[in-house]
């Protein structure tokens, strides 16, 4: 093993990303982009053919989308796969060109694992550090985008790389455990009508955007067809070269307002509803565990200090994780508990709409040889 001169220490892992990928976001950024350089080509040769005008705006704002999105497309893989990242005796580096990124291993609250859905045993892990505004906001992080065996990699920044059962993203999390690690409780959502509405102004105000961006959608497309009628009676057929510049400059704005608001509206109620239907709740004698699909959540159980019981409907609750760790305190109450900010298809410390959450406090408060007792809160 070699040595780190700046973060100190041996060098117990080094890798660098196996794939690289862009978000979601910009994947739709990307498709956006060019489609709107194919509206301005169409428009601009409507321009030419009925008026005369040849001005180059339209080929010039076609040749800027297009770049933008052919950059939202290179950039992300590209600086994603000049990445080096080291698992050090205290650290946990990711490192590209001359910059920077680290967290301390000691201080890090929970890690989720995003499983590659094309390469087996290929994942992006993702370390969590708590913040003084709660445990369910998410500003401290460290990704490792696209390393093999991600859950391998967490045993070595955990310290059981000895015992852990690693590498094989095809099985549930309970065929995954450490050696000696055994489940105390088991659940999953059972969500009733209003778990699937929107919850806080954040997710209410992208419902209102999707909304409207749908109803835009039609008025587009109702317009489109009667401009293209009005053109038709106008004198200008079907087989010019207009009136088919124009339908496609046409079709192209609709489609690019039709995945704009698809997208929205996927990411409030579709990611929600396929997010509850899959998730699996674990707690074992050491962690806490959360599976949804290919995306999973770990977390050790020294973590938690408190649990939140807030009522879900009938015979159910949502049970709150508050978390603490050194120089990491996360137990306010309005930063843990009424921030909207992030996703509703990203893993969080919560369990929702369980039915038996008091088992879940019981197993939580069992005490193990192999896990020593929960900190109290101060």
């Amino acid at each position: 093993m070699t040595s780190d001169p700046d973060y100190g220490g041996q060098v117990l892992w080094e890798g660098r990303p196996k794939e690289t990928r862009g978000s979601s976001l910009m994947q739709v950024a990307s498709i956006l982009a060019y489609a709107m350089g194919i509206v301005a080509i169409a428009f601009g040769v409507v321009r030419a053919q009925v008026f005369g005008d040849l001005a180059a705006t339209p080929l010039l704002f076609s040749f800027w989308s297009v770049t933008v999105g052919a950059l939202t497309q290179v950039i992300p893989v590209w600086w994603h796969g000049g990445s080096t990242y080291r698992v050090t005796g205290s650290h946990v580096v990711c490192q590209r060109g001359p910059f920077h990124r680290t967290i301390e291993r000691r201080e890090i609250s929970f890690a989720r694992i995003h499983w590659s859905p094309r390469l087996s045993g290929v994942g992006t892990l993702e370390l969590v550090r708590a913040v003084p505004t709660g445990a369910m906001k998410r500003q401290l992080a460290v990704s490792l985008e696209g390393i093999m065996r991600p859950d391998g990699v967490w045993a070595i920044i955990r310290g059981a790389e000895a015992v852990a059962f690693s590498g094989k993203d095809n099985l549930p999390l309970s065929q995954r455990l450490d050696r000696g690690e055994r489940i105390l409780w088991s659940a999953k959502p059972f969500p009733g009508i209003r778990a699937y509405l929107p919850s806080g102004t954040n997710q209410w105000y992208l419902s209102t955007v999707a909304l409207t961006l749908i109803t835009l959608t039609a008025f587009t497309a109702v317009r489109s067809i009667s401009i293209l009628s009005r053109l038709s009676t106008a004198g200008i057929g079907a087989k010019s070269v207009p009136f088919w510049a124009l339908s496609v400059g046409l079709v192209f704005a609709f489609l690019g307002i039709l995945l704009v608001s698809s997208f929205i509206a996927r990411s409030v109620f579709v990611d929600r509803a396929r997010s509850l239907k899959n998730t699996r709740y674990l707690i074992s004698n050491k962690r806490v565990l959360i599976q949804c699909g290919r995306n999973e959540l770990h977390l050790d159980r020294r973590n938690i200090v408190d649990i939140i019981d807030t009522p879900a409907g009938v015979g159910k609750s949502n049970l709150f994780l508050v978390l603490d760790g050194p120089r990491a305190r996360a137990l306010a109450a309005n930063g843990a508990f009424q921030d909207d900010t992030h996703s509703h298809a990203e893993l969080m410390p919560v369990f929702e709409c369980v039915q038996d959450g008091e088992g879940a406090k019981l197993a939580l408060a069992r005490r193990s040889p192999s896990v020593p007792p929960m900190p109290r809160a101060a």
